[in-house]
């Protein structure tokens, strides 16, 4: 009856809602990369949470084909039938395509659901079609033994790094007119770099490449450039990684990403770039 009330009074409703035995949690194995907290909603489809490295706890859930129709999907917190008389209280709406293998919930709304599911809960999806003579859909999330794998998610994200692939992956560490050595905010980029990679076996190598700004003769930019890609190469390896994935290059004044007619522009010339990559990003020749 909840249910129906909180869809604003439809006939009927399509529930979808595991039963006590079937209130499964499954949180995946500590990782420093991702931590996933799953559950299955019989006949509806895959809920989880995830939390990224360097990201926001988001949820997601990968509805069977036909479980929804395009359109708006309501969020709410629902009473399971044991806890009568607490109410529904709403959390947001999300949008949903045919096409989308996920529905994403953002970082704020995520955090109500975890919140409701602590409470003892139901966050549900609520969608009411136009037509009144179209069951409206109801998908819950049961809180039953939610809170003993939780606790198996929140070991996992203590172990998370602060960053993740797409955030480190390509890192510029700039320079002072002139300068050749590594700063401290340098060394602690190099060293997170570093952690990654040994964190990462899919990131298989780590490329180096040095520029400098147009002041000054070619020759004396080349060396300047050689001299940082140095640097970098060799702290790198004093931390840890295998010279074998590294490969390091140095290019002088040429390749500039801004002009060197202003200060502003030179300073961004004046560059070390480390770009991490995956074997199967890898063009081929």
């Amino acid at each position: 009856m909840l249910a129906l009330c909180a869809v604003g009074g439809a006939a009927q409703a399509a529930v979808y809602q595991a039963d006590y035995d079937e209130g499964q949690w499954q949180a995946t194995t500590p990782s420093p990369l991702q931590c996933e907290l799953t559950h299955y909603i019989p006949r509806f489809g895959q809920a989880r949470f995830i939390h990224r490295a360097g990201e926001d706890t988001k949820f997601q859930i990968r509805p069977f084909r036909s479980a929804l129709k395009q359109g708006s999907v309501q969020l709410v917190a629902m009473a399971p039938g044991w806890r009568p008389g607490s109410g529904t209280h709403q959390i947001g709406r999300v949008q949903f395509k045919t096409n989308d293998e996920w529905i994403k919930v953002g970082p704020g709304q995520t955090a109500l659901m975890i919140e409701s599911l602590r409470q003892g809960l139901m966050p549900s999806m609520l969608q009411e079609d136009r037509d009144h003579r179209i069951e409206a859909r109801v998908a819950s999330i049961s809180p039953l033994r939610f809170d003993e794998a939780y606790g198996r998610f929140q070991l996992c994200e203590a172990q998370l790094l602060p960053v993740n692939y797409d955030q480190i992956s390509n890192t510029v560490l700039n320079y002072a007119s002139g300068a050749d050595t590594l700063t401290v905010q340098d060394k602690a980029m190099l060293d997170l770099i570093v952690r990654y990679i040994k964190a990462d076996p899919d990131v298989s190598y780590v490329f180096i490449d040095s520029h400098t700004d147009s002041r000054g003769t070619r020759r004396n930019n080349r060396q300047l450039s050689k001299n940082r890609a140095d640097m970098v190469l060799n702290y790198l390896i004093a931390r840890g990684l295998d010279q074998e994935m590294i490969t390091s290059r140095y290019h002088g004044e040429r390749y500039p990403v801004a002009s060197n007619a202003t200060a502003s522009g030179r300073a961004k010339n004046r560059r070390v770039t480390v770009r991490l990559e995956k074997e199967n990003e890898v063009n081929p020749l």
